[in-house]
């Protein structure tokens, strides 16, 4: 093969090579796109746009356990937003739920308004936000407690913010306990499986729960994966054993 031949196959070896490269980088983009992890991961080096926190987080001596979001925004691919809201329950059990997604500016500065209006957001550092964020969930892990599920998926938007000792700037618990109130989608499987992992891990008198039952049924009717539905006439009431 002439000299001349060998070297135009070697250029399009090459050019066959750098062309597969982009196919796999591309399926590789959108596989992660795919996912919300992946989301997240894809706009974790995005520059930070927002950083807030509810008012009601940094309330000293409450007299109801403190709940309220903690929302972080970065610039994502696309110049779209991606936002992670959480919900931080400072009364034991720390990210409650979460939230988020790809946004349009547009879209974004819509759900940032609401938000403003109803939950009073304030900007705060991202050191602090996340320093917020963790520190309310170790305190639920010394409850027995493990963070929401999906909490994980919007973990990675926290890249390179290290987080801020939080010191008295929040209050956990209420009156020195730790403090479970029953939310309005926390059925009685949800409240079952919570109250024994307290009891396990914190013992017997050394936390307040406050339930919502509907009657006066007890946890010892319930096991403890246990699906039930609470009707619109449930109430709440305080178990005597864990007082």
């Amino acid at each position: 093969m002439a000299k001349s031949e060998q070297q135009k196959q070697k250029k399009l070896a090459k050019q066959k090579a750098k062309e597969q490269r982009k196919k796999k980088e591309l399926a590789r983009q959108q596989q992660m796109m795919a996912s919300m992890a992946g989301k997240m991961r894809a706009a974790a080096t995005g520059t930070i746009k927002d950083c807030m926190i509810s008012g009601n987080l940094l309330m000293q001596n409450p007299t109801t356990p403190a709940i309220g979001h903690v929302m972080l925004s970065r610039i994502a691919p696309g110049s779209q937003i991606a936002t992670a809201f959480f919900l931080v329950d400072l009364g034991c059990m720390g990210v409650k739920d979460v939230a988020g997604n790809y946004r349009t500016l547009t879209e974004y500065s819509d759900v940032i308004t609401d938000m403003q209006s109803r939950q009073m957001l304030q900007p705060c550092e991202p050191e602090f936000a996340r320093g917020v964020v963790e520190a309310a969930i170790a305190y639920a892990e010394s409850c027995g407690l493990q963070p929401h599920p999906d909490y994980s998926k919007y973990a990675p938007l926290w890249h390179n913010i290290e987080p801020a000792s939080v010191g008295d700037a929040i209050s956990f618990g209420m009156d020195g306990k730790p403090t479970y109130i029953a939310g309005p989608y926390d059925d009685m499987g949800r409240q079952t499986q919570i109250y024994n992992r307290m009891l396990n891990t914190l013992g017997e008198g050394n936390f307040e729960f406050a339930m919502a039952t509907s009657g006066a049924q007890s946890f010892d009717d319930f096991e403890l994966d246990e699906e039930i539905e609470l009707d619109e006439e449930s109430s709440i009431v305080r178990l005597d054993s864990a007082e």
